[in-house]
């Protein structure tokens, strides 16, 4: 059965604050009056700690035991008189539900009133906390403990939780300065950026960028309209775009990416899948089993010198498609380009000649050989566009 403990007040002229409040009084700010309150959350146990407000919010660790807040309120009135008449409206309330403590600020809806900034302390060996406003932005720092956080339209921005984080805003950038477990982080149409992920790191936005320095997991990425960048991925990568440019950095597995209008670059990984639809493809530093689709661009792949290459293929519908081998790989490269008697192959390697147009004057052109006593296949095809076989430098 669910346990209810609280203590609530109602901002008044007549009743006062209880004890665990102090009234800062008014002051002019332009059209607006302003009133600051201090005060602690009135609960028995601060494991779990729960927030829910209409304004700015920002939550930070301390070494106290007690979860002490400032509440600053903005109302727009003739006079002192008349502001704190309206100020009965807002409640704050404190306590516990069941094995959560929590802080509530509720102000009516279409009035004037308003939360400016909702600040707490609270210990930072919080296990859990949850952070939830209805129309401003959320900044949390040094909790030990899991953080999750939720805003109908604001800024979010964290940095120093040592648990694990789930952070969503409707319409905001999410920025993200080090959680040291999981991370997930959802946007209705901001940008995310995120410098430092320990664990998995989920990111996904219906209209902005991401950028990702550093993550101790794998990563998954996406976004319906910009570009995402991965500096440094300690496992896989995983990218999809509706509309930018994707590039990777550095990741120690594989980087699968889809983009449907704008090129992919990844500079060093261990595999990849790739796929872009109107854009062209790079991969350099790159081993293991490479599958990578142009649609309307070109593929350069640069090959890495003493890497173990997987059974691998390369096709661009109307672009060219160019490789760079190092003398020592072993392969076995089996190339087809379907452009009709016009194809051409490009060979730096006597070991792989062009053959004519087989089958018929207007037939494919082709181009098979082992290099280094052969390996795993490498299959290239092109439709409209030429195949360029080069020798690393």
């Amino acid at each position: 059965m669910k346990q209810l403990a609280y203590g609530s007040v109602l901002l008044a002229v007549s009743a006062g604050f209880a004890v665990a409040q102090n009234d800062g009084g008014f002051t002019r700010e332009g059209a607006f009056w302003v009133k600051t309150i201090n005060g602690t959350v009135a609960a028995r146990s601060l494991e779990r700690l729960r927030v829910e407000t209409v304004g700015n919010v920002e939550v930070r660790g301390g070494a106290s035991d007690l979860a002490a807040y400032t509440l600053k309120l903005r109302v727009r009135a003739r006079d002192a008189r008349e502001a704190e008449s309206l100020l009965r409206a807002v409640e704050v309330k404190s306590g516990n539900e069941s094995d959560w403590a929590f802080l509530r600020v509720r102000v009516p809806m279409r009035s004037s009133l308003g939360v400016e900034l909702l600040s707490l302390t609270v210990p930072r060996a919080l296990r859990q906390a949850r952070i939830e406003t209805l129309g401003g932005s959320v900044q949390a720092f040094d909790l030990d403990g899991n953080l999750q956080t939720q805003s109908a339209g604001g800024r979010i921005h964290v940095d120093g939780i040592r648990g694990s984080a789930e952070l969503r805003t409707a319409g905001g950038d999410i920025e993200v300065g080090m959680v040291t477990g999981a991370l997930r982080c959802f946007s209705g149409g901001g940008n995310i950026r995120v410098e430092n992920a320990g664990g998995e790191c989920w990111t996904e936005t219906a209209g902005g960028e991401i950028f990702i320095r550093q993550a101790g997991g794998a990563i998954h990425a996406a976004t319906a309209g910009g570009n995402i960048r991965v500096e440094h991925a300690s496992a896989t990568v995983s990218a999809r775009t509706a509309g930018g440019l994707i590039q990777v950095q550095q990741a120690e597995g594989t980087v699968i990416a889809e983009s449907s209008g704008g090129a992919i670059q990844v500079n060093s990984a261990k595999g990849v899948r790739c796929d872009s639809a109107a854009g062209a493809i790079r991969l350099r530093n790159v081993a293991g089993a490479l599958h990578a689709s142009a649609n309307a661009g070109s593929i350069m792949a640069e090959l890495l010198s003493g890497s173990q290459l997987a059974d691998s293929s390369l096709s661009a519908n109307s672009g060219d498609v160019t490789v760079v081998i190092p003398s020592n790989l072993p392969v076995t490269v089996r190339a087809t380009n379907e452009s009709g008697g016009m194809g051409r192959i490009m060979s730096d390697f006597p070991q792989i000649r062009a053959l004519a147009a087989v089958n018929s004057p207007g037939g494919p052109t082709v181009a098979e050989g082992m290099l280094n006593g052969g390996g795993p296949v490498l299959r290239i095809n092109v439709m409209g566009g030429t195949i360029y076989l080069r020798r690393e430098k």
